[in-house]
């Protein structure tokens, strides 16, 4: 089940190529205090000294440690140039970094750290959270990734930073609070297991220690006359991956050139002298099996979780690449894009293509008939007789007549009350128009296409003001002609509309002679009369002739108010509707195309985040892709190996 490895390491590829981290992916971090024996503990896991040794902070940036067993004969072997190597050195073992496909000899891979590491984190002993990627090819290795940590220090030496123990402590705990990643907690057999450190990192983030393994390092430094049977049957430490006891390479060992084939020689005898029966669950040939077998069965577990995060982030990804759009390359045939969209929009929104069932609002054609039946609403339910009072309509009368008065009613008086009404209709006339023209903008700014909003601010701007302009002439020429139809009504009334009333209503009012039925229609006593006034008193006594007249009056004024009413909606609707609405939509496409054509470079110059953005997102698309078809592809393999 190598292949659940390699494929999560693929992954890692995919986005360490982009800086940045892909999701929570399962791996396995090595944490433990400095002299904790950490190295050695790797070292043997390899079988070879590779790792660089010093005393205080040897390693200062995470190394992420890919062993790959290449069995002789692996067609890896063949396909890699080995340069001036000599047969031997090809066939046994070598080395690489990430961003190079340089082969190094196990011999030179501890120079190539240093030289890293000084890179990153400079020649004094500071840190970085920058990963050094090392991938080793072996036949004596067993395929496994971990991730090796700066040991834990309390105390800042030479030019480190006063904050030196907190750096390390935030880098440790980004790599253990992944709940994916198995915490590998390496622990000296000879100290105080309740007060380590990394211990105490561990149950922070995993408190029941469901993916913590400790490794005891140091057997063999016990004080005399005591071991560590307690500790390594799980007595002591609050782990449940398991707990492996090892036997490092002393110091001195290493200075003597001891190998590690041959440390773990003596490992497994001392092993089997002071613990017989552990000794099969321990050592560090153990342990490599161990990891290898918790990170593969961690992996299955993980693999439904991890393939969810990247559906989502690559739903994400595809929504953010969605909204910078493809590439501009033609910005003509991008401006009649957008105008096209704009104007499809438009066109709909007019004709009810808007519903939202969760909002009271109307917008687009259904406003503006709203608009239209409210004009019509408020002409039509005007009252002439509730505009006037008796003594006034009286008063017009007296005023409006010659030198004799009328013989049946005077048509000067109905024409000096009639203009004031029409006069009436003109400010809810202009005002119905202007409500359609905002109406309008907010359909326009609706319509505006939303994912050019962020893109090309410049455009979206231009075409919004040669809308607005567009929209203000044509509310103007609407409003001037109505404007114009009022002033003609005002100018001239007629009077054809009475013919059938004076051959009925007249003859019914001049004939009737009982006072009592006789009734004023207007609105009452205006007191225009002052109290003692002989001359005002004189002038509007009232007689029964004046009453017919009076009521001869208001009959003619609510006839012709309603027709004027009803013409003048009429025509404020059909003026606004082919000059304006419709104007609109005609010439929108022509006016924008005309006066934007020869400012699309500018319009559409493309702001360096969005393109940047877009860069990065199709990257990232493209690594969330082919991830995706590495979890696939691990799907298909366990469905048919399913032993572990």
């Amino acid at each position: 089940m190598d292949d659940l490895i390699f494929s999560i390491n693929n992954i890692q590829d995919q986005f360490k190529a982009l800086s940045q981290k892909p999701a929570d992916l399962p791996q396995i971090v090595v944490v433990g205090s400095q002299s904790s024996g950490k190295s050695s503990v790797l070292e043997s896991i390899v079988r070879r000294s590779f790792l660089p040794r010093g005393s205080g902070i040897v390693t200062r940036c995470p190394l992420i440690l890919r062993l790959t067993n290449c069995p002789l004969g692996d067609s890896r072997r063949e396909d890699k140039d080995f340069g001036d190597w000599d047969e031997t050195s090809k066939w046994e073992e070598w080395g690489e970094f990430d961003d190079e496909d340089q082969p190094f000899g196990i011999s030179d891979i501890q120079n190539e750290i240093e030289r890293r590491t000084a890179k990153l984190a400079g020649e004094n002993k500071n840190i970085s959270s920058q990963p050094i990627v090392l991938k080793i090819f072996s036949p004596n290795v067993l395929t496994l990734t971990l991730v090796d940590l700066p040991g834990i220090t309390k105390v800042a030496v030479g030019d480190q930073p006063e904050d030196i123990e907190d750096q390390i402590v935030d880098l440790i705990n980004k790599f253990i609070e992944n709940p994916k990643s198995i915490i590998l907690a390496v622990i000296p057999a000879n100290t105080d297991m309740a007060a380590n450190d990394c211990l105490k990192m561990a149950k922070r983030v995993d408190p029941e220690g469901e993916r913590t393994l400790a490794v005891v390092t140091k057997l063999d430094l016990m004080d005399r006359g005591t071991n560590a049977t307690d500790i390594l049957t799980g007595l002591c430490i609050p782990v449940k991956l398991g707990i492996i006891g090892v036997v490092n390479r002393a110091q001195e060992d290493i200075n003597k050139g001891k190998s590690v084939e041959d440390a773990m020689r003596d490992e497994e005898k001392f092993l089997k002298e002071k613990y017989p029966d552990l000794a099969d669950r321990n050592g560090s040939a153990y342990l490599a099996k161990m990891l290898q077998t918790l990170l593969i069965r961690h992996i299955k577990t993980c693999l439904p979780d991890v393939k969810e995060s990247f559906f989502k982030k690559l739903e994400e990804c595809r929504s953010i690449l969605d909204q910078c759009g493809t590439k501009v390359t033609d910005e003509r045939g991008c401006l009649h894009s957008m105008i096209g969209k704009f104007s499809t929009e438009f066109q709909d929104m007019l004709s009810g293509g808007f519903v939202d069932l969760e909002s009271v609002d109307l917008v687009g054609g259904s406003k503006l008939c709203h608009l239209f039946k409210s004009l019509e609403t408020e002409l039509i339910s005007v009252d002439p007789c509730r505009k006037y009072g008796n003594e006034q309509v009286i008063l017009a009368i007296r005023q409006t007549s010659g030198p004799e008065p009328p013989v049946i009613f005077s048509e000067r008086a109905f024409e000096a009350l009639m203009r004031p009404l029409i006069t009436t209709m003109r400010l809810p006339s202009l005002l119905c128009i202007q409500n359609v023209a905002e109406e309008l903008k907010e359909v326009c700014l609706m319509c505006l296409p939303k994912e050019e909003f962020s893109r090309f601010p410049k455009a979206i701007q231009e075409m919004s003001t040669v809308i607005d302009e567009m929209i203000e002439k044509l509310s103007e020429s609407t409003q001037l002609f109505v404007k114009q139809t009022i002033d003609i009504e005002e100018g001239h009334i007629t009077h054809n509309h009475f013919l059938k009333f004076r051959n009925e209503s007249f003859q019914e009012i001049l004939k009737e002679e009982d006072p009592s039925k006789l009734t004023m229609p207007f609105f009452g006593d205006t007191y225009l009369r002052k109290k003692g006034d002989l001359k005002a008193a004189q002038i509007l006594k009232t007689t029964v002739q004046d009453v017919k007249h009076v009521m001869i009056i208001g009959e003619m004024l609510q006839i012709y108010y309603a027709v004027v009413a009803n013409r003048v909606q009429d025509t404020v609707i059909k003026a606004t509707m082919t000059y304006l609405v419709n104007g609109l939509q005609k010439n929108i496409q022509l006016e924008l195309a005309a006066q934007l054509g020869n400012m699309v470079q500018k319009l559409f110059k493309e702001d360096p985040s969005v393109t940047l953005r877009r860069s990065q997102k199709e990257k990232e698309f493209i690594a969330l892709k082919n991830s995706l078809k590495e979890l696939d592809n691990l799907d298909y393999i366990m469905a048919n190996h399913m032993e572990f």
